[in-house]
């Protein structure tokens, strides 16, 4: 490992992007290549470091930071073992790439140095995040990565729709980040310390000394997960991700493949590594796996059935990746060693394969200029390459061998087969087999139906933008066959092997998924019309007031915008109105009716008249005068 590497791998991000705006007054072609050679050493210390945490070893380093008053100080640190380097090489691999790719997507659009800025800033915010080894650290760039992703999501803020975007993920994630926020502080305030492994020491002392502290404990688990709950979109903290896709596509990607998103199911993957580990702590904790469990088994399922009726190109996308987000956090919440291992070999099989899809479906929207699928069609001839891309990213997310999501889907199927929850696992099974259905109709409406005017003259994109989609494609090929390997990286004692059960479970899904999608769409490619035309089923009745509910998306939206916005609104007009017009004008005008009472009751006082005036001054001066006697001869007499 390379000196410091755990300390350069996100300082060399931050640092550098402040010299952004410098580079591009040397020229455009520098400031865009720039942050690609940063991202590139950034991705070298972070992959140096795969070797030196091999097996579950760790690297802690600490220096002094931030004094107390009585003597001690608050430690800043880094912490290297499997669970961190692996976030840290997705974040800054995958974010070489996307803005590599970058400079062919956004090589005609202003403000080039904001968004190179806040891409890189992303980039080491992510990386420092998830070296931390104290809460008080990660809590800090978990705030810079919400910051990078409201500045990027809003990157087009001339446009209303992408000034709306950015703020509603920013407030709708600091929901989620308050409770994060309260958890740390009341670990902090009972334990004294922000140290991982010391809270990870000092609860379970509390616990051995105290039994009736497994409230409190489960208490501030959950805080901590409603921190996970807002940054990966999870039920019902999900609402800004669909929105973020207003943004500029390679930030969509990053935040979906790299950084935003995946900070969520790495906390909680590190709580249940480091500061609450399963051996000692898994029953004590059974509440708060069990609500993880359902949460995002939950939302897992709700996305799946949002993504079959969008007709956003990345909106389907979005939706898949709360989806994947919510399966991983199902795994997690199933409190086993391979439910654990299994969401964590999902994040890297889901980071390249959605990387592959955002990418693809930004060089489809640099291509036909829309977003709409409707609008497409018949790009398999005019985009081959894109099209060989997509279809390997959609493969992957189907679950269909011998792509990485086969691999890592089996074993979420045979952990919650294993643990017997099985509410988890048919949410699991019904959303594995929407995900093969919603995204065959993506495939189907851009790149196998007929083509639309806004296709006829589609070209495939740049060497620059084209190059990522190739290496992403070929990942996503060859990761699942690393499972083993995987295995060895993380250090666990045993390897897992899928049983029948779950193979005969996934067969189950590509098959019912697979029909579905060639009843529906496929079978029109080679009859010309589909098997069931779906337009059909939503002209009225049942499947017209499903597809209403799917496509205003369960209402959730338009229920935060009645009772949060709007009744925000109404309630604050009320405040004022009492407030502002009863209280405080109320006073105001109540003293200056008084005031003008008592200036009435003294003003014939002054009638103007010298006469009176001077007859005034000569009684104020005899009555002086006589005082002044007074005391004069009372006190010659005494």
């Amino acid at each position: 490992m390379l000196p410091f590497t755990a300390w350069l791998s996100w300082l060399i991000p931050i640092v550098g992007s402040v010299f952004v705006p410098v580079v591009f007054k040397l020229s455009k072609r520098a400031g865009e290549t720039y942050p690609v050679v940063i991202t590139s050493v950034s991705a070298i210390f972070s992959l140096s470091m795969v070797l030196e945490v091999w097996g579950g070893r760790a690297i802690e380093e600490r220096i002094k930071w931030i004094p107390l008053p009585n003597g001690g100080w608050v430690e800043a640190g880094v912490l290297a073992d499997p669970l961190s380097v692996l976030f840290a090489s997705v974040a800054s691999f995958l974010g070489t790439l996307i803005i590599l790719y970058s400079i062919g997507y956004m090589e005609h659009e202003e403000g080039l140095p904001r968004y190179y800025f806040f891409m890189l800033f992303f980039v080491g915010a992510m990386v420092g995040l998830v070296l931390s080894d104290n809460l008080l650290q990660t809590y800090i760039f978990w705030e810079i990565v919400g910051l990078c992703s409201y500045a990027l999501i809003g990157f087009w803020y001339r446009k209303p729709s992408a000034a709306h975007a950015g703020i509603k993920a920013f407030i709708t994630t600091r929901v989620g980040d308050a409770a994060f926020l309260i958890g740390i502080l009341l670990l902090y305030k009972s334990l004294g310390t922000f140290s991982m492994r010391e809270i990870s020491v000092g609860l379970e002392e509390l616990l051995s000394k105290d039994p009736n502290a497994q409230a409190f404990v489960v208490v501030c688990m959950l805080l901590i997960f409603g921190g996970a709950m807002g940054k990966s979109a999870q039920f019902p903290l999900h609402v800004w991700l669909p929105d973020a896709m207003e943004g500029p596509t390679p930030v969509s990607a990053l935040i979906h493949a790299a950084t935003m998103v995946k900070a969520g199911v790495y906390l909680v993957a590190r709580t249940a590594f480091t500061i609450a580990p399963l051996e000692a702590f898994g029953r004590i904790l059974a509440p708060w796996y069990e609500t993880i469990a359902m949460i995002g088994a939950v939302t897992a399922f709700l996305a799946a059935t949002m993504g079959l009726v969008m007709n956003d190109i990345k909106r389907v996308v979005a939706y898949s990746t709360i989806s994947q987000l919510g399966l991983m956090f199902a795994a997690l919440g199933l409190s086993s060693e391979l439910g654990w291992f299994s969401s964590q070999f999902h994040v890297l099989s889901h980071s390249i394969f959605k990387a592959l899809l955002f990418l693809s479906a930004g060089a489809v929207i640099h291509a036909v200029h829309t977003n709409n699928i409707d609008e497409m069609g018949g790009l398999a001839r005019k985009m081959p390459l894109t099209f060989f891309a997509s279809l390997f990213g959609a493969l992957a997310l189907s679950g269909i061998p011998p792509f990485s999501g086969f691999f890592s889907k089996d074993l979420i199927v045979e952990a919650s087969l294993e643990a017997g929850n099985t509410v988890v696992y048919l949410l699991i099974v019904l959303t594995s087999i929407l995900t093969v259905t919603y995204i065959m109709r993506w495939v189907y409406k851009v790149f196998l139906a007929s083509p639309s005017p806004e296709s006829s003259h589609a070209h495939e994109a740049p060497k620059v933008m084209t190059v990522p989609l190739i290496i992403l494609a070929i990942l996503s090929l060859l990761a699942g066959f690393f499972e083993e390997n995987f295995m060895n990286y993380i250090g666990l004692h045993h390897h897992f092997r899928p049983s029948p059960t779950a193979y005969a479970t996934s067969a189950i899904i590509l098959v019912s998924g697979l029909l579905l999608a060639y009843a529906f769409y496929l079978s029109a490619t080679l009859r010309g019309t589909p098997l069931i035309n779906p337009i059909n089923l939503r002209r009225g009745g049942l499947g017209s007031a499903l597809h209403n509910l799917l496509v205003n998306r369960y209402y959730i939206d338009h229920v935060y915008y009645r009772f949060f916005v709007d009744g925000t609104l109404w309630l604050s007009s009320k405040i004022r109105r009492y407030v502002e017009e009863k209280v405080i004008d109320g006073f105001n005008y109540a003293l200056a009716r008084a005031t003008q009472s008592f200036v009435q009751a003294f003003r014939y006082l002054q009638t103007g008249s010298s006469n009176v005036n001077v007859s005034g001054y000569a009684l104020g001066i005899a009555i002086l005068l006589a005082i002044f006697l007074i005391l004069l001869f009372g006190g010659l007499l005494v």
